[in-house]
Order: structure tokens, then sequence, then C-alpha cells
């Protein structure tokens, strides 16, 4: 699985490489508005559509949690109606926070299906800034992929890291993972 962030968009774009060769190519989208408050499925189509109409036609974003400012419930009816698709984040941080995550994805994933899922990434940076270990990861890993295709979900489900080095150094983690998403900074 590949993603493309901003930054590695801008990358790719600039050494010549060509868009094909990327599985998907779009942004980083965060939860919260300018001003701090929450996006509300109004906002995130405004979102979606801005994204849409920029040079590259971008139909990809990935959003960090699920239940944080209700982002799916919001987010998942604004995709659907303008053609976006969702690379999904399961925020990891504590055991209640994993659960409300887990919870909010069941819930978006039975009331509107899967086909608007890229792939669900558990975690972000986390084994990078030592906030969990490798074999705690790989369980939740395993734990997402079940509770999704428990409900006929069969996207991929992976981990974000900053390097592939953080990866590397983790082998139980990375070997339950379907997919990496490496974010990189424009060179």
């Amino acid at each position: 699985m590949k993603f493309l962030s901003l930054a590695t968009f801008i990358t790719t774009a600039l050494s010549g490489i060509s868009g094909a060769e990327a599985y998907w190519k779009g942004f980083n989208v965060g939860a919260n508005n300018p001003d701090g408050s929450c996006k509300s499925q109004a906002d995130w189509k405004t979102t979606f559509n801005t994204l849409k109409g920029l040079p590259g036609y971008f139909t990809s974003v990935r959003l960090y949690a699920s239940s944080d400012c209700n982002t799916l419930q919001n987010a998942v009816p604004a995709a659907l109606a303008t053609g976006m698709q969702i690379l999904v984040g399961v925020w990891t941080e504590d055991d209640t926070h994993f659960n409300n995550e887990k919870q909010a994805l069941l819930a978006a994933i039975q009331q509107y299906g899967s086909d608007w899922i890229i792939a669900v990434s558990v975690g972000s940076e986390d084994l990078y800034r030592g906030d969990t270990n490798p074999a705690k990861l790989a369980s939740q890993i395993n734990d997402v992929r079940g509770m999704i295709r428990s409900v006929g979900a069969n996207q991929e489900v992976g981990h974000g890291e900053l390097t592939l080095s953080d990866l590397h150094t983790c082998n139980s983690a990375s070997a339950f993972c379907s997919g990496v998403v490496c974010s990189l900074p424009p060179l």
C-alpha cells in the first residue's frame, strides 16, 4: 500500500515521477477547522470539493482519527457525496481512545459499507515516538483487521510511521501490517 501525503506528492511531482506509479495521492486532513472547532459534515464537503478542484485531481485523503470530533460520522457522508476516498486513521494512544476509534470505524462501516475506505492505518508514528511497543501495536492491528473483516470489509490494515527504518526495527509489528504509510518531507 502506498499513500502520498502533500509533501510526498510535491516531491514526486518535482522529481518527474508520474502519478501513475502511486496507488493513491492525496492530503492528510485534520478534523478541526482553523479556529479549533470540529468540522461539520458541510465543512468536510467543502474541504473535499476544494481538494478535488486542485490541479492533479485529488480524490483521496488521510484522516488521523475516527472518533475525535465525530470525524467519520461527519466525513464519510461528505466523502460519499463528493467521490472522495479515505485512508482511515485509528488512534492507539490509550485503550479507551483506541476502543472509541474502533467503534466509530465499525459504526461507519455498518452504516455506509466500506467502498469509501482506501485502507486503515492503526496508529501513526507510535513507534517513532515510543508511545507503544511492537507487540502491542501488532495486537491492535490484528484487532482492527479482525473487526472490519467481521463486517465484510476487506481493505488493507497497516500502520503509519515517519520512516521505514522505524518499521524495520520492529518486525513483530510490521509482520501484521498489510501496508505501511510513510510520511516523507519534501526534499
